[in-house]
């Protein structure tokens, strides 16, 4: 066994400090970290369901899917 991992079993001193050194590094930057609940992102498309059960396709589509369009137009 040899390089680095060799020398760092051989000085105890200096594992211990290099980890004390990380840990600190860790803690310090964690307060710098933004954090947030709901991210701010925008969405250029909607989705809307709804349920017509037993609806003719020509049903669904004078009943629901021209009036939710027309709804929708100036949005």
């Amino acid at each position: 066994m040899s390089g680095l991992i060799k020398w760092f079993s051989n000085n105890h001193v200096a594992a211990n400090l290099l980890m004390i050194t990380i840990v600190v590094a860790g803690l310090m930057s964690a307060k710098s970290i933004k954090q947030e609940v709901f991210p701010d992102i925008e969405m250029d498309m909607i989705s809307v369901t709804v349920p017509y059960l037993g609806g003719t396709p020509y049903d669904v589509e004078q009943g629901v899917c021209l009036v939710v369009e027309d709804k929708l137009q100036g949005i």
